[in-house]
């Protein structure tokens, strides 16, 4: 016989299709996984970033001679949005997604490209002298994802 016969040839196919389906399923959970990481990242800093400048509000207070928790009303019990590219500090009740501009800086002015993360604080008073701070950044990407950071802050004086 000089040709391969109809059997061999959909054998041969049959193969080369289950070998090459491993490989391409494996390069597709990593890529799932590795943009699934980024976003994770991402969120974990913009909710640091929320507990972070809600302490610096915090400590520009005692500067000004205001009480400790000043300014903070809108995120009392909250949630409220903050936006620490902007000075005077810009709360706001609406939870709006956030924004990324041309220098790749997150913000809620609607500057740059609306991107996948939205960032909500809340604000719930202990006691006199403590407040308890969660922030919660959730995005869309293969189902709803949430990162959340709770930090407890104090009245120094």
């Amino acid at each position: 016989m000089k040709g391969f016969t109809l059997v061999e040839t959909l054998v041969a196919i049959s193969v080369l299709t289950i070998s090459l389906v491993g490989p391409f399923y494996a390069i597709q959970i990593a890529t799932r996984t590795a943009f699934l990481t980024r976003d994770q990242m991402i969120a974990s800093s913009l909710a640091q970033e929320g507990v972070e400048y809600i302490r610096s509000l915090r400590d520009d207070n005692y500067l000004a001679g205001r009480t400790w928790l000043y300014g903070l009303d809108t995120c009392l019990p909250g949630p409220c949005t903050v936006d620490p590219t902007q000075v005077p500090a810009d709360i706001s009740s609406s939870i709006t997604p956030l924004y990324l501009s041309s220098t790749n800086i997150y913000n809620q002015q609607n500057a740059g490209v609306k991107s996948l993360f939205t960032r909500s604080v809340t604000i719930s008073q202990l006691n006199a002298r403590e407040a308890k701070i969660v922030v919660t950044v959730t995005w869309e990407r293969h189902g709803t994802q949430t990162v959340q950071v709770t930090d407890i802050i104090q009245d120094w004086l």
